[in-house]
C-alpha cells in the first residue's frame, strides 16, 4: 500500500508537470488568486491574508462540505482534513460527534476542538444541527494562534464556521432538496457450522450457538425455537425445557424453521431500509450596503431500526446594514428537533442469537416479551413496549453593533445569547405472564426529565490599523470577552406503572426518591482581556503577538487569573527575494509559541467538595436523610494545567499553484497536568483530583493538492493529507507509573509513564520470552497473568487522506477516502460473542477439540512447540476435547484481556459524488437561474484489518472523553447511504 501511494503521487506529479507544460504552450490555462493574496476569517472574526497566517489552518470550502449530502457538516469533514480526527460516539439515529485535533493535551480534561459558529464560541451538538447548505466555509484552526486569541477554550483547536450572507443584487431563491436510503454497512462475521442450543445439544430456549452442527442429522430438519406461543396442551402452563433437547407438551406451538442459517445474516435481516429526507428554502437579497437572508429547512430521518425517527425544523434569518459610520449585524437560528428511540441494547441481543434463529419470524409476535430465548428480551417487544423521547429547542441570537471612530480606529460589540431547552421521557411497559415461568417478568417504568441551559457570550473589541511608514502596517486588537453558563436539571420517575399505556409521575407504584434523581442547577462564567498586535512589512513578513488573560469561577480563588501569551513569524521569501521562477511561485514559512491553560478538568463547586445525600441502608427515607463526605474529592488549591505549544510549518507553490503543499511539525508539552491520584482507602477517600503529571504531544501535519488539468471549462485536483503524532507520557504521579482513563477491569485505556501514546492493557496468556502461549503438558491448557499487559497503543501511526475532484463542462465528480495504518482498540462484542460460540473462529469441528495456537509446553526442563496435545476439559457431555472448546470460549477466553484486542487499521471510501450542473443557456426561458441534479453515495465500501472481523468501527467510542478505542457491544453497526439531490435557483 505504501508503494501504490507513491507510485500514484508520483504520477499525479510528473502528469501535472507535463500537462502544465502542454497548456502554457497552448496558452489555454485560466488566471486564479495568488494564494497568499487570498482573505481568511481567523479567530474571533479577524480577517488576514494568507501571507499574514502564522500557524496551521485549513479552509473546507462550502461544496466540500455539501458534495455528498451529509445531513452533518461535521461528519462530512472526515478524511478531508490532516490532523483532525472525528469519532461518533453515539451511532443511533442522532449521531454524536467528537472532533480532536492534533492528539491530547491533558489526561482528565476536555480534549475536543473548540466549535465557533460565527464567531462566536457554540458546540458540536449545535453544529450538528446546523444545516450543511447554510455553511459559507468552515477554518479549522490547529496551530497556536487559535488558544492565543480563545484561551482554554481553544487549547485543542478550533473549528470556525462562516455561514453565508445575502447575495448582492436582487432577490435570490434557493431549494437545496436531498434522499438517501441508509443500509446496514457490515454486522459482526460469526460462525455458521452450528445451531442454537448448548452442550452440543439443540435448546430451543437457549441463547447460544452450542448446538449441533449443521451438517449433522438433525440437519436441514425442521424445529422449533423458542417459547412456545400458546398452551398447546391446555394445561394452564406453557412449558419450555431449558436445559437439554428433550421435548415439551407445548413444543408445536414454538416458531418452526429449519435448522440451518436463516438467510443470508438473519442479524442483518432484522434492519430496515433508512430513509433521510433534507428540504430547504432559502431567499437571500443585498446591496452595497445591507443584506438579508432567510432560511427554513427540514430533515426526517427514518432510522434502520424500525419506528426510530428524527425530525428536525430549523429557522435561520441574517441580516446586516451600515449608514455613516455605523454597521449593525444580527443573526437568530432557531431549532426544534425530536427523536424516538427504543432500547439500542437490542443490537447486542441480536448479535448473541445463532445463525439458524429466524428473529424476523417474531416481527408480528409484539407483545410476546421474549422470542427465541428466556434470557432476554423479543426485539420487536422493545420497539413497541421500550420508547425514548426527546425535545430539543435550540434559539442562537447574536447581535453585532460596530462604530467606525476614523479611519484607523474602530469599536465593535458582539453579543451572544443561546438558550437549549430539552425534555425527555422513557417508558417501558413491563411484561408478566401466568403461563410462563421459566422467563424473568420485565418490571415497568417512567421516567422524565427536563433541563434548561443558557449561555451569554460578549466580545468588545478596539480595532486599530496604521500604516506606519510606507513599509510597516501596523494592526492593534484590543478586547475583553465574557462568558456566563446556568443550567437547570429536573427529573422525575419510578416503576409499577399502575394502568398500563399511562405516562405519568403519578402513575407508578414505586416513585423514585428524588434525591436519587438528576435535580441540580448551578451557573460559572469566565472572563478575560486580551490583545492582538499584527505587523505586516512590505508585505512578505509579519508578526503576530498577542497577550490574555483570564478568570475562571471554578477554580480556587488564588488561581483563578492566569495569564498567556504568544508570538508568531510568517516570511514570504518568494516575494522577498522574487525568486523561484516558473516552477516554485510560492513559499511562506511560518513560525509560533505560546503558552495557555486548561481548567476542563475541574467541574463548578468540585473544588467545594460538598457532602452527598447517601443511599442505600441504613441511609433509607424512613431514617431521615443523612449526608456522606465524598470518595472523590478535589485539591482545593487546584491549579489550572499549563499548555505550551511550538509550530514551525511551511506552503510552498509550483507551477501557477498546481501543486499546492502545506505542511507543519508542532510540539505541545502539558506540565501541572490535572488527575486523580489514589489515595489510602483508610482515609475514606478514594481519590483526589490534583496537579501531578507532565505530557508531550508531537506530531506532523502534511496537505498536498496536485492540479494535473486547469482549463477554462475542464480541471481536475488531486489531494493528500498526511497525520502522525505520537503522546508521550512523561509524568503521571509521583506514587505510580500509570493511571486507568476509562474501560473496565479485563481490558483498560491507561496513560503510563514513557509511552508514546494512551495504550491498553488488560490479562494475557503466560508465555515463554518467544512470546509463545505457555500451556499444561497434560491439558493443554494455559495459565492467564495475574497482572496487566501492555496490550498496544490505540492512536495510529499515520493516517492519510485521499480526495479527488473532477470538473467538466457542468460534470462534477468527486471522491474522499482515508487510511488509517496502526493502534489497537477493544470491543466488548468479542467477549459476548465468544461466551455464547459465535465468533468465526469457533466454527471449526469441535467434537475434535483444538490445540492452542502458538502454543509450547515445558518438557524436560524446556519449552517445546505444541503439535500434539489439544485443550482438555472434563465437562457435561463426557468428550472431554468438546468440553474443552465450551470451557474455553465461555469461561476463560473472556478472562484474557488481549483476546479482545485487534488492530484498529482501516481503508474507507468516505464520499463518492457525482452531479451536473445545467448551463445558463439550457436554462433560457425556464424561470430559473441555476439546477443541478446530483447522485452520491457515502461509506460504500470498508475494509478493516485481518484481525477486526466486523466488531467494530474503530472510529466509534462508548464515550466523548479521552477513553477512545474502547468499542461498546450495544452501538450500532455503521451505515452506508446512497442518495439523490437537487438544487434550484430562481
Amino acid at each position: 500500500m505504501k508503494k501504490l501511494t507513491s507510485s500514484v503521487l508520483l504520477v499525479v506529479l510528473s502528469s501535472s508537470f507535463a500537462v502544465f507544460n502542454a497548456q502554457k504552450k497552448g496558452n489555454d490555462t485560466i488566471k486564479e488568486q495568488s494564494i497568499g493574496e487570498v482573505v481568511i476569517t481567523g479567530a474571533l472574526g479577524l480577517q488576514k491574508k494568507a501571507d499574514a497566517q502564522t500557524s496551521a489552518m485549513q479552509v473546507i470550502s462550502s461544496d466540500k462540505i455539501t458534495a455528498a449530502g451529509n445531513p452533518s457538516a461535521i461528519f462530512s469533514l472526515q478524511g478531508k482534513v490532516s490532523g483532525v480526527s472525528i469519532t461518533n460516539t453515539n451511532s443511533s439515529v442522532t449521531g454524536t460527534p467528537k472532533i480532536t485535533m492534533r492528539g491530547m493535551r491533558s489526561l482528565t480534561g476536555n480534549n475536543n476542538a473548540l466549535v465557533v459558529i460565527d464567531n462566536v464560541i457554540s458546540s458540536a451538538a449545535a453544529l450538528q444541527q446546523l444545516p450543511p447548505e447554510l455553511i459559507e466555509s468552515m477554518n479549522i484552526l490547529k496551530g497556536s494562534q487559535a488558544a492565543a486569541l480563545y484561551g482554554s477554550d481553544g487549547v485543542n483547536g478550533v473549528v470556525l464556521v462562516t455561514t453565508k450572507k445575502g447575495a448582492k443584487g436582487k432577490m435570490k431563491v434557493t431549494y437545496n432538496g436531498t434522499i438517501d436510503f441508509e443500509s446496514v454497512a457490515w454486522v459482526p462475521k460469526r460462525q455458521r457450522s452450528y445451531g442454537q442450543g448448548w452442550y452440543g445439544q439443540k435448546v430451543n430456549v437457549e441463547n447460544g450457538a452450542w448446538g449441533p452442527a449443521f451438517n449433522s442429522p438433525l440437519g436441514g430438519q425442521t424445529v422449533g425455537y423458542g417459547i412456545p406461543l400458546y398452551d398447546y396442551d391446555g394445561d394452564g402452563h406453557i412449558d419450555v425445557n431449558p436445559d437439554d433437547d428433550g421435548p415439551t407438551p407445548d413444543d408445536p406451538a414454538m416458531i418452526q424453521s429449519t435448522f440451518a442459517p436463516y438467510g443470508k445474516n438473519n442479524v442483518k435481516d432484522f434492519f430496515k431500509t433508512g430513509t433521510i429526507y433534507q428540504n430547504g428554502v432559502t431567499a437571500s437579497i443585498g446591496d452595497e450596503n445591507s443584506y438579508l437572508m432567510m432560511s427554513l429547512d427540514h430533515m426526517q430521518r427514518e432510522f434502520i431500526v424500525e419506528n426510530d425517527k428524527l425530525k428536525r425544523t430549523s429557522a435561520f434569518l441574517k441580516a446586516g446594514t451600515k449608514f455613516g459610520k455605523w454597521n449593525f449585524d444580527a443573526i437568530v437560528n432557531y431549532t426544534r428537533q425530536t427523536t424516538n428511540t427504543t432500547d439500542p441494547g437490542l443490537y447486542e441481543d441480536l448479535l448473541f442469537s445463532s445463525a439458524d434463529v429466524p428473529i424476523t419470524k417474531w416481527s408480528n409476535l409484539r407483545d410476546n416479551g421474549y422470542a427465541w430465548n428466556i434470557y432476554y428480551q423479543n426485539p420487536y417487544w422493545k420497539i413497541k413496549h421500550i420508547r425514548n423521547n426527546s425535545t430539543t429547542n435550540r434559539l442562537n441570537l447574536i447581535g453585532t453593533v460596530g462604530y467606525k471612530i476614523n479611519k484607523h480606529i474602530d469599536i465593535l460589540y458582539r453579543s451572544n445569547l443561546q438558550y437549549l431547552g430539552s425534555s425527555s421521557n422513557q417508558w417501558n411497559d413491563g411484561w408478566s405472564s401466568i403461563l410462563i415461568t421459566d422467563a424473568k417478568s420485565i418490571v415497568s417504568s417512567y421516567n422524565q426529565s427536563n433541563s434548561d441551559q443558557t449561555k451569554y457570550y460578549g466580545d468588545l473589541l478596539v480595532n486599530f490599523n496604521y500604516d506606519l511608514t510606507d513599509d510597516l502596517n501596523l494592526k492593534l486588537n484590543l478586547g475583553h470577552n465574557f462568558q456566563n453558563f446556568s443550567y437547570t436539571n429536573t427529573s422525575a420517575g419510578g416503576t409499577g406503572i399502575i394502568i398500563p399505556g399511562l405516562y405519568q409521575v403519578w402513575n407508578l407504584a414505586n416513585p423514585a426518591t428524588p434525591y436519587t434523581l438528576d435535580n441540580t442547577r448551578g451557573s460559572y462564567n469566565s472572563q478575560a482581556v486580551f490583545a492582538n498586535l499584527d505587523l505586516g512589512y512590505k508585505d512578505y513578513l509579519f508578526l503576530t503577538a498577542t497577550a490574555r488573560n483570564e478568570w475562571n469561577s471554578v477554580l480556587p480563588s488564588g488561581n483563578r487569573s492566569y495569564f498567556f501569551p504568544s508570538v508568531g513569524l510568517s516570511f514570504v521569501p518568494t516575494k522577498a527575494f522574487d525568486f523561484g521562477g516558473n516552477v516554485l511561485n510560492y513559499m511562506k514559512i511560518y513560525a509560533s509559541v505560546m503558552g495557555t491553560a486548561n481548567a476542563s478538568s475541574v467541574a463548578n463547586y468540585s473544588i467545594r467538595n460538598y457532602f452527598g445525600l447517601g443511599t442505600g441502608f441504613p441511609f433509607t427515607p424512613s431514617s431521615g436523610l443523612s449526608f456522606l463526605s465524598p470518595t472523590s474529592q478535589t485539591d482545593r488549591n487546584i491549579r489550572p494545567e499549563k499548555v505550551s505549544k511550538k509550530e514551525l510549518g511551511i506552503t510552498l507553490g509550483f507551477l501557477d499553484n498546481r501543486i499546492l503543499l502545506n505542511g507543519s511539525v508542532y510540539q505541545d508539552d502539558t506540565t501541572d497536568m490535572i488527575t486523580n491520584r489514589t489515595t489510602s482507602t483508610s482515609s475514606g477517600i478514594a481519590n483526589v483530583l490534583t496537579n501531578i503529571g507532565k505530557l508531550r504531544n508531537r506530531g506532523i501535519d502534511a496537505d498536498i493538492t496536485v492540479t494535473p488539468i486547469r482549463k477554462q471549462d475542464f480541471k481536475w485536483d488531486v489531494g493528500v493529507n498526511f497525520t502522525t503524532y505520537q503522546t508521550e507520557i512523561l509524568e503521571v504521579a509521583p506514587d505510580t507509573d500509570r493511571v486507568s482513563i476509562g474501560g473496565t477491569s479485563l481490558v483498560g485505556v491507561y496513560a503510563v509513564k514513557g509511552e508514546k501514546g494512551l495504550v491498553l492493557m488488560g490479562t494475557d496468556f503466560v508465555r515463554d520470552d518467544q512470546g509463545r502461549i505457555i500451556v499444561n503438558a497434560s491439558t493443554g491448557r494455559p495459565s492467564v497473568t495475574s497482572t496487566l499487559q501492555n496490550l498496544g497503543r490505540i492512536n495510529p501511526k499515520y493516517t492519510f487522506g485521499f480526495n479527488t475532484s473532477l470538473n467538466y463542462k457542468g460534470i462534477k465528480l468527486s471522491a474522499t477516502a482515508d487510511w488509517r495504518v496502526g493502534g489497537v482498540m477493544t470491543s466488548e462484542t468479542i467477549q459476548n460473542m465468544a461466551y455464547n460460540g459465535l465468533l468465526e473462529e469457533s466454527g471449526f469441528d469441535r467434537s475434535t477439540g483444538f490445540i492452542m495456537p502458538n502454543s509450547v509446553y515445558l518438557s524436560n526442563g524446556q519449552y517445546v512447540p505444541n503439535t500434539t496435545v489439544s485443550y482438555q476439559y472434563n465437562g457435561q457431555t463426557g468428550n472431554p476435547l468438546y468440553d474443552g472448546v465450551e470451557y474455553y470460549y465461555q469461561q476463560q477466553f473472556n478472562t484474557v484481556g488481549s483476546n479482545q484486542v485487534v488492530s484498529a487499521s482501516y481503508f474507507k471510501i468516505r464520499e463518492i459524488a457525482l452531479s451536473y450542473s445545467f448551463s445558463a443557456d439550457m436554462l433560457k426561458n425556464s424561470g430559473l437561474t441555476g439546477l443541478t441534479i446530483g447522485v452520491h453515495a457515502r461509506n460504500p465500501f470498508v475494509k478493516f484489518s485481518d484481525s477486526n472481523r466486523n466488531y467494530a468501527d474503530p472510529e466509534s467510542a462508548y464515550t466523548t472523553g479521552n477513553a477512545q478505542g474502547y468499542a461498546s457491544s450495544s452501538q450500532y453497526p455503521a451505515i452506508k447511504s446512497y442518495g439523490v439531490s437537487v438544487n434550484v435557483n430562481f
